[in-house]
């Protein structure tokens, strides 16, 4: 069953000098799959994120998540940026708790879940912590136990770890792959960096420079579970290697277009 489908998606910013975001986008997300988008900085992965996540209108095309119109934010599809904005007065707990409370979710219900999200997350010491006394990676880890919290059907997750030293964007990686494989949420993660991509997807779509359109998929031929020992496998060098080269015919492309 698909989880997301998107047609013939186009995003034109107006103004003296339009500028064209998203050229005829057109791609369906499977139930539980993980989905990388891959591309440069600036060329529309983000916009087409928040467009998943209604934050933002196309200027033309369908999209839908499980079979109904995406025209605004909602709890089913959860959101996590680079920077995890946690609230600073409150702890790790309440700030985890924020979202179910607001919903006026029953207390025995939501603490018990939050319970839960800090287990998965491996942060069931510190729930009595505040944001300043964690690290960069901890606090992005509260982040991913706010949104799922809300028992989303979809998590979307915008370069999540880009502003993580190398060491611990490794961990969070690691973590991430276990939450999912724990939960079997779909999942469509954007980010500029191959390896990442191909460690934690299921499939791969390389976006070109904008107007971004997705110049090809590639299906991840990695036997799961995996972990970082994956990057340096024989398999993992292939995938990166044929990633590469679509990338460089990707922007080889849109120079000569511009030419």
């Amino acid at each position: 069953m698909a989880s997301i489908q998107i047609s013939n998606l186009n995003k034109i910013y107006p103004g003296p000098k339009p500028v064209r975001a998203l050229d005829h986008v057109d791609l369906v997300v499977e139930e539980g799959e993980f989905l990388a988008l891959l591309g440069p900085s600036g060329c529309g992965k983000s916009t087409l994120l928040n467009i998943l996540a209604g934050f933002e209108t196309s200027t033309e095309g369908v999209v839908l998540f499980e079979r109904q119109t995406i025209d605004k934010a909602g709890p089913d599809r959860g959101v996590v940026f680079q920077e995890a904005a946690l609230f600073p007065w409150l702890t790790v707990f309440d700030n985890i708790t924020f979202g179910p409370r607001v919903q006026g979710i029953k207390r025995a219900v939501y603490e018990q879940a939050a319970r839960e999200m800090l287990d998965l997350v491996g942060l069931s010491d510190f729930a009595q912590s505040y944001p300043s006394q964690l690290s960069g990676g901890m606090r992005q880890r509260v982040g991913i136990a706010r949104v799922l919290v809300m028992k989303p059907r979809a998590l979307l997750m915008d370069e999540p770890f880009g502003a993580l030293d190398a060491q611990t964007r490794l961990t969070m990686q690691e973590l991430l792959l276990d939450v999912w494989q724990r939960l079997k949420i779909t999942v469509v993660f954007v980010t500029h960096d191959i390896d990442e991509a191909i460690l934690l997807a299921d499939r791969v779509c390389v976006m070109s420079a904008r107007p971004a359109r997705i110049a090809q998929q590639i299906a991840i031929q990695l036997p799961r579970p995996r972990s970082i020992d994956d990057l340096t496998s024989p398999g993992f060098i292939r995938h990166k290697a044929e990633i590469m080269q679509v990338m460089r015919a990707a922007h080889s492309q849109k120079h000569i277009a511009a030419a």
